[in-house]
């Protein structure tokens, strides 16, 4: 009697604490529903190092997809509970997840385990399926490329970290690129692709600037065409990539793609890849395509014209909470920079046909926003 009791006991609580675990559920469409509205309560966060990550709906389109960039493990990030409140169905975490990039970072596992136990994280990445590539402070050095002598021990943390990159690389694959397609179950369901880069793992050294007195102008454009930043494996991948159907596209680049008159890290450091690029989108002819970056501290909508193909557009979402006052300024940008946190937000409205791309603020407010039609 004894034993049946505690047997009792045992399965009631085990049902109890599967209920109270569940904090979302799937509604007809196959998204996910809040259940708390966007609060994220500190009953429903686990205290422990284990985080059980929502996995992806690939029958689905999605209509909210969130991105951003930049988040110190070290400093609050109470910027996860703003980004949840708009009910996002897919997070893009495009580089600089963490920062383990000096020897007081070190080892990055640490680092990682520090992320994973900050509160408003936890409950968002529980809730939220994440796809996420590195950039230079999570592969171990600043401003690395391919001699980064650190990168095999920072992949391995990487894959340890986010383990569905795991089952998404290509046997005897050494970067980390990779691309899912949502949606496309029915014969007339929209599908989307995220296209997410390795800028890191084959990246020849950057061309500093010599005599610099300017902290603010690190490295200029390199005038040697054997220099790469993806690597011909990875240029390969991506032209097999843009041919796979697909009615949106978003090109993942943990660097900024458009913009070219700052001294920072940026595609237009390599003139020749860059242009590699453009032909590639005149060859293939994708359409409904756009990049999104991080990287930069700052966040910015940027355009470009690409003659032979079309407009292209790179909308820079950084820092989750490591933001910098760069005054800057660059041809190619959408109105002014955001110099606090910010996030980005990708609105697909699919009965209507229409992109709009959003930068908001810590806040939640919409500071800037472009729309794009879907052909």
């Amino acid at each position: 009697m004894k034993l049946g009791l505690q047997l009792l006991l045992f399965l009631l609580l085990g049902g109890s604490f599967l209920t109270s675990c569940q904090s979302a559920t799937t509604a007809p469409n196959g998204t996910a529903k809040k259940e708390d509205g966007g609060k994220a309560s500190e009953n429903k966060r686990p205290k422990n190092n284990d985080i059980t990550p929502r996995g992806l709906d690939f029958a689905n389109a999605p209509e909210v997809v969130a991105f951003g960039s930049c988040a110190h493990q070290d400093k609050p990030q109470p910027i996860w509970d703003i980004i949840y409140k708009n009910n996002p169905e897919l997070f893009i975490f495009m580089g600089d997840n963490v920062y383990a990039s000096d020897p007081t970072t070190k080892p990055i596992g640490t680092q990682y385990k520090k992320l994973n136990i900050i509160p408003e994280f936890r409950h968002f990445r529980e809730n939220v399926p994440f796809l996420a590539t590195w950039d230079d402070h999570d592969s171990g050095l600043n401003d690395s490329g391919a001699d980064n002598p650190e990168k095999e021990e920072a992949r391995r943390e990487f894959l340890n970290q986010w383990t569905y990159v795991r089952d998404s690389l290509s046997v005897g694959q050494k970067g980390l690129y990779h691309a899912k397609i949502l949606g496309g179950v029915g014969k007339k369901s929209p599908t989307f692709q995220v296209i997410m880069l390795d800028t890191r793992w084959f990246r020849s050294p950057l061309k500093k600037v010599e005599n610099s007195t300017d902290p603010l102008r690190k490295f200029e454009p390199t005038t040697d065409k054997k220099t790469t930043i993806l690597g011909e494996e990875q240029w390969a991948w991506l032209e097999k990539q843009l041919r796979k159907p697909a009615d949106v596209r978003v090109v993942v680049s943990s660097i900024q793609f458009v913009a070219e008159e700052h001294g920072f890290e940026k595609w237009g450091n390599f003139p020749h890849e860059k242009e590699r690029f453009f032909n590639l989108l005149r060859k293939v002819g994708p359409k409904n395509l756009f990049i999104i970056s991080g990287d930069r501290h700052i966040g910015t909508m940027a355009k470009q014209e690409v003659k032979g193909w079309g407009t292209l557009y790179d909308i820079t979402a950084s820092s989750i909470n490591r933001p910098k006052d760069l005054n800057e300024t660059d041809a190619s940008y959408l109105g002014k920079p955001i110099n606090s946190e910010n996030f980005g937000l990708i609105m697909l409205n699919w009965s209507r046909k229409k992109i709009e791309v959003q930068l908001r603020d810590a806040s939640n407010k919409i500071v800037n926003s472009v729309e794009m039609k879907i052909k």
